[in-house]
């Protein structure tokens, strides 16, 4: 009887231990999954919809804010700025105000000047061994009014870097328009930025940009330059290439014909 006892007393335990190692293995099946799960899951991707979907959200409710209204140009004051828009990085040159089906806008145009980046080095003769760096930068920002409060919902800028020679990056006041060419009620704002960095008599770069809600063309090109008295003066011809505006209604070529007109001679 004892035999037969013991051989059923081992039977149970080993069914029992075989139990308890099957749940354990399934617990640390379970686990990896669960890790790998995670760990292949990108963690920007949430962040990523919800940006986009912000600023999709943002247009679709400005284009549907007021669709029988036409552009209105209305007073541009910088002292009367709401508090929230006067945080911008330079000096405040130049700014528009309108109304269009999209609610009441802003654009305000801002320049830094020069900005010293990094010293340059001389060694104990008074040899240059490390060139300074300088930079400059303009900046527009574009602000939209929605139910008593304020959004930033654009920055346009350019940055110009350079080594130890003239730099600038400013807005063309004759470059900048607030328009509605083609009459479909929502503003189209031109820019204009004059840029370079130079160390002699060359031409300045220039960038046009015509921006309309989330649509933006682009053209780059030189400027005419002219130098002396008009008997003898000296002048290297202005270039452009259309970039972009290839693809812009032909509304707008027209419109940024005019504009590069005005804006491409420079005069030393």
């Amino acid at each position: 009887m004892d035999t037969p006892m013991k051989k059923l007393a081992m039977i149970v335990l080993l069914l029992a231990g075989g139990l308890t190692a099957g749940c354990d293995n399934g617990k640390k099946k379970k686990k990896t999954t669960t890790n790998d799960t995670v760990a292949t899951k990108p963690k920007t991707d949430k962040t990523d919809e919800s940006q986009t979907t912000k600023e999709e959200a943002l247009f679709q409710d400005v284009k549907g804010d007021n669709p029988s209204i036409k552009l209105e140009i209305l007073p541009f004051d910088k002292n009367k700025l709401p508090k929230l828009m006067q945080k911008y990085k330079g000096k405040l040159v130049n700014g528009g105000h309108w109304r269009d089906k999209g609610g009441e806008h802003w654009v305000l145009l801002t320049e830094t000047g020069k900005i010293e980046e990094k010293k340059g080095k001389t060694d104990t003769s008074g040899h240059l061994i490390e060139e300074p760096m300088v930079s400059a930068e303009a900046h527009a920002y574009f602000w939209v009014k929605k139910h008593d409060s304020y959004i930033n919902y654009r920055r346009d800028y350019w940055i110009e870097k350079c080594g130890p020679f003239d730099v600038l990056a400013e807005f063309l006041p004759q470059g900048f328009s607030i328009t509605d060419v083609n009459n479909n009620g929502k503003a189209e704002v031109t820019l204009t930025y004059k840029h370079y960095c130079r160390s002699d008599v060359s031409p300045a770069n220039l960038t046009l940009r015509m921006i309309e809600a989330k649509k933006m063309y682009e053209m780059h090109g030189t400027t005419r330059l002219r130098t002396g008295t008009q008997e003898d003066a000296y002048v290297i011809k202005s270039t452009r290439k259309a970039g972009t505006f290839i693809q812009a209604p032909a509304t707008f070529h027209t419109h940024v014909n005019e504009v590069w007109e005005k804006v491409e001679e420079e005069k030393l």
